[in-house]
């Protein structure tokens, strides 16, 4: 995808507009590399672009779970959505449960940050 198609799509406008913003240098840096699922889950900077933690990121990365569950005969399962105290932690869980709820599963969102590990 390219950052122009990136910034179209990006559901979020605060930083779909931070990146249109960018000079092409930042540009290339962003989209160097998406951002990785480690042995922590989904970690970076809160920002826009595929290296980073964003609403955009996080919808995407929550339909590929969705997709391996249905794919392992667990659709339409109980998923639990929760969420720690940081930066677009809100936001992000937001994200998560409503495209869990839109894949067919019975979504569990928790109302306040917990302690995760």
């Amino acid at each position: 995808m390219t950052p122009e198609e990136w910034i179209a799509h990006d559901p979020d406008p605060v930083t779909a507009a931070e990146l249109a913003a960018c000079d092409p240098a930042e540009l290339a840096a962003r989209f160097a590399h998406p951002l990785a699922f480690g042995t922590a889950g989904l970690r970076g900077p809160v920002r826009g672009g595929p290296d980073a933690m964003n609403v955009a990121v996080v919808l995407r990365a929550t339909w590929a779970v969705a997709r391996v569950l249905h794919d392992r005969g667990l659709g339409g399962a109980t998923v639990v959505v929760g969420r720690d105290a940081r930066h677009g932690s809100e936001a992000f869980a937001t994200a998560a449960a409503e495209v869990f709820a839109a894949q067919g599963f019975r979504v569990i969102a928790l109302p306040h940050p917990a302690p995760t590990p």
